[in-house]
């Protein structure tokens, strides 16, 4: 027999629970390996301190103190959200709202980055030829462009109402009725 097989039964070993042939191969185990006989000593040593445990006279008012002392401490704090946590779920939300928009009208990336191109033209980021080149571009985007833009701002002001909705409105009220209901249950 291997320190395998025999370490994960030496419990049932010491209670007496095994058959008899198990039983017979763990003790001419035992009398080979000094590990295993060390782990059954301990084994033994864990139950006799098991068997002379005593159960504790607990004071009649002890769940009542205990209770108090737990009233006392200070009430949770709610986890606070770092601020850039929302930025990410906002840019998140944003890229796959664009993506999706992109499926919908059928407009190829190729003519999107054109369109970016054209503004950054009107702004005065590029000039001459390139300037020329994306304006021909842009012009027949606009309308799909416009249709993106006003859809992102939608869904944005639709995210920050329902971000305030929940903030403002039914946070304080969740939280009032937990504290009622827990004071209840006291």
């Amino acid at each position: 027999m291997r320190c395998s097989a025999c370490e994960p039964v030496l419990d049932r070993y010491v209670e007496g629970t095994l058959k008899p042939p198990q039983m017979i191969a763990i003790s001419a185990h035992l009398r080979e390996c000094e590990s295993c006989r060390a782990l059954l000593e301990e084994l033994k040593a864990i139950d006799g301190l098991f068997a002379t445990t005593r159960v504790l006279d607990l004071p009649q008012n002890f769940t009542f103190a205990v209770m108090a002392e737990a009233r006392s401490l200070p009430a949770p704090r709610p986890r606070q959200h770092p601020l850039w946590s929302f930025l990410i779920l906002y840019s998140a939300a944003a890229w796959v709202a664009g993506v999706l928009a992109m499926a919908v009208t059928g407009t190829p990336p190729a003519a999107v980055l054109r369109a970016i191109s054209g503004a950054l033209t009107r702004f005065g980021f590029f000039s001459g030829a390139v300037s020329e080149s994306f304006s021909h571009g842009v012009a027949p985007l606009a309308p799909t462009l416009a249709a993106f833009g006003v859809g992102v701002l939608v869904i944005d002001v639709a995210l920050a109402a329902a971000f305030a909705l929940v903030y403002f409105v039914i946070r304080p009220r969740v939280a009032a009725r937990l504290v009622s209901v827990s004071e209840s249950l006291s």
